[in-house]
C-alpha cells in the first residue's frame, strides 16, 4: 500500500509485480475522475478494476496520481461491453481478456515468422495456429454457454407471458 494520510482512501497497488510506470509528462493522460466520467463509471470502479488486475492506468505521476491513456479507455470500454452486453462477471471478463491478449501475442508471433521459409519456422507457425484455434474455440464456447443460458431464460419468460395471456383469456 502507498503511504496513508489521515482521512485518505487507502489505495491498493496494481496486481502486477512489474514496476509502476511513471508518466514523463505529468499532464499526459486523463486523471482518474476524468477517465471515469468519460466511461460513465465511478473512480472507485476504476480502482477496483485495477485491484482485480483487469485494468491498469498507463502511468502515474511522480505524486502517485493515475493517468489513463486512450488505450486504457478502449480496454475499459471492452470490459464494460463484456459486462453489460454479454452479462459476464468480472472473473469471466478477466479470463476472456487474457485469452484475447494471448491471441494478440500469438498473432504477432505468427506474423514475425510469416516470411521465414525454414522447416523450424513452419513448425512454429503450425504450433501458433493450433494455439490460436484452441483459444478461439474456447472463447466461442464461453459465448455459446452464456447464450444458451440467456435463451433458456428468455424461453421461460415467454412461456410465463403466454400463460398469463391464457389465464386472462379464460377470465374474459
Amino acid at each position: 500500500m502507498r503511504g496513508k494520510t489521515p482521512g485518505a482512501t487507502t489505495i491498493v497497488e496494481p496486481a502486477s509485480t512489474a514496476p509502476v510506470p511513471k508518466c514523463a509528462d505529468p499532464d499526459a493522460g486523463l486523471r482518474i475522475g476524468d477517465a471515469a466520467a468519460r466511461a460513465g463509471v465511478s473512480a472507485r470502479t476504476l480502482r477496483y478494476y485495477e485491484q482485480l488486475g483487469l485494468l491498469s492506468p498507463s502511468g502515474y505521476t511522480a505524486g502517485g496520481e493515475r493517468r489513463y491513456a486512450e488505450s486504457d479507455l478502449s480496454k475499459l470500454g471492452r470490459i464494460l461491453e463484456l459486462r453489460e452486453v454479454l452479462g459476464m462477471n468480472l472473473e469471466e471478463i478477466k479470463e476472456f481478456l487474457e485469452s484475447e491478449t494471448r491471441l494478440d501475442e500469438v498473432r504477432a508471433a505468427y506474423q514475425a515468422k510469416k516470411d521465414v521459409r525454414t522447416r523450424t519456422a513452419r513448425t512454429q507457425q503450425k504450433e501458433l495456429l493450433h494455439e490460436a484455434l484452441a483459444l478461439n474455440e474456447s472463447l466461442a464456447e464461453q459465448l455459446n454457454a452464456k447464450l444458451a443460458r440467456m435463451d433458456a431464460f428468455r424461453a421461460t419468460l415467454v412461456g410465463n407471458a403466454l400463460r398469463c395471456r391464457e389465464l386472462l383469456a379464460e377470465l374474459g
